[in-house]
């Protein structure tokens, strides 16, 4: 192995390696984003035909139930904001609820600000949980466990609507099992990933293999090797903040990850009801699951532009009304995104003056 990794004793070494494989993901991702966009526009072009429809919809749509759209995804923000709260719990910092709340769509704010493939998010987290005590290590370990914690509830949502619309045959033959083989694919990944967070040193022979295999694919593009320092330095700051967050109740923390992931479906649900459609309940489920699948593809961050598409494009193949797919999809949108967004700039001016 050690003619694969090279160990290095200079950070700047490290941190012009970091940058190598940071602008290679990126370029996939666009790769993927450009070759997925495609389809998805190639899809929505028959829509596009809807729009007078979906402006006649608006004229005549139940206003209620997008004001209660928006409070559900207020109280899923709420969910996410006392999810990260227990993450945060175990670290040295403090910081007030009220102020996380304000920290998260600052973050998702300037993500769309700064595009960055999401960096530019990770760096404001950490500047302003800095700012309370919590160090930069705390700040990336609990993102990254917020992401963990929601993919699999994600996940788990979506198979059951795979569930449900097995029971009760709204789903033909083919489908079912394509959705069968991604549902194995998905357990196969997360129980393995269990395997490894239970077993540090198995986790570290996980790593070190997987980076073998990626350094002599870097190595043949003439790209730079991580190093077994720099991996093992990783690896240990995983384990380290893995061990603090044995001191919390799993149940309190996929309690609150539920919660965030029940309401914003809840939100997207609410905003078919408005325009006097209901949509099957395991519809919206399986929708919901592959509409994230997407937004992990797109280059731009919150899978803007391919989300937004694929919303509409989804939900009209799996029955929903052309018209209603594409109004509801931007209800939710504008809702779900744009509206989080806009409090995220105001959140920011105010927790930068205040500090």
């Amino acid at each position: 192995m050690t003619n694969i990794m090279q160990p290095e004793n200079r950070h700047s070494n490290s941190i012009a390696k970091s940058g190598s494989y940071s602008g290679l993901g990126v370029w996939i991702r666009r790769i993927l984003s450009v070759f997925a966009f495609g389809v998805v526009f190639y899809l929505f072009w028959p829509l596009i035909g809807e729009l007078r429809t979906v402006l006649d919809l608006y004229k005549h749509a139940q206003w209620g139930w997008l004001g209660l759209a928006i409070s559900i995804q207020f109280i899923s923000y709420v969910c996410l904001a006392a999810l990260n709260y227990l993450l945060l719990s175990p670290f040295s910092g403090k910081i007030e609820f009220w102020r996380l709340m304000a920290v998260l769509p600052a973050m998702a704010f300037i993500e769309v600000a700064v595009p960055s493939a999401g960096l530019s998010g990770v760096v404001l987290r950490a500047r302003l949980l800095g700012k309370n005590g919590y160090s930069p290590e705390a700040s990336s370990f609990t993102l990254l466990m917020e992401i963990i914690y929601i993919a699999a509830v994600t996940v788990i949502v979506s198979s059951a609507g795979v569930w449900y619309l097995l029971k009760s045959g709204g789903i033909h033959p083919g489908q079912l099992a394509g959705l069968i083989v991604i549902l194995i694919l998905l357990i196969i990944a997360g129980f393995l990933f269990y395997r490894i967070g239970l077993d540090k040193q198995r986790g570290l022979l996980w790593a070190e293999r997987t980076v073998m295999q990626w350094n002599r694919i870097m190595q043949a593009f003439g790209r730079p090797a991580i190093s077994k320092e720099n991996l093992t330095n990783r690896v240990n700051h995983f384990y380290e903040g893995l061990s603090q967050l044995k001191r919390i109740p799993q149940i309190f923390l996929f309690g609150m990850a539920v919660s965030r992931v029940v309401l914003d479906v809840a939100t997207l649900g609410a905003c078919f009801i408005a325009f006097r459609y209901t949509i099957s309940f395991g519809i919206l489920l399986i929708g919901y699951g592959l509409v994230l699948v997407l937004s992990g593809l797109a280059a731009l961050p919150g899978g803007l532009g391919l989300v937004d598409a694929s919303l509409a494009v989804i939900f009209a193949r799996l029955g929903a009304p052309g018209a209603v797919a594409v109004a509801a999809a931007l209800s939710y949108r504008l809702i779900a995104f744009w509206l989080i967004r806009f409090i995220g700039f105001v959140s920011w001016q105010i927790l930068e003056a205040r500090a």
